[in-house]
């Protein structure tokens, strides 16, 4: 799935946005579109588990083995 993400470059501090294919990598790696600065982006913090329902008798509730990221309005860079 295809999201439009904004990011604060880690070098000049400015706002950047552009659409980005969600899928399970570790670590995005881009460049920043107005300095030209090498930024690293880990996803591990912003890896969620799904919330499940859970019925009387089917299991320990939050044992979902389904993951979803979900990030803040603007995603903060490294420099790389």
């Amino acid at each position: 799935m295809k999201k439009r993400l904004t990011f604060k470059c880690g070098k000049c501090l400015r706002n950047f946005s552009f659409q980005k294919e969600i899928t399970p990598e570790q670590e995005w790696f881009f460049t920043c579109p107005y300095c030209g600065a090498e930024l690293l982006l880990k996803l591990e913090p912003f890896k969620k588990k799904k919330p499940t329902n859970v019925h009387r008798g089917e299991g320990m509730e939050g044992d979902s083995a389904e993951w979803e990221y979900v990030f803040p309005e603007v995603i903060e860079t490294e420099v790389r």
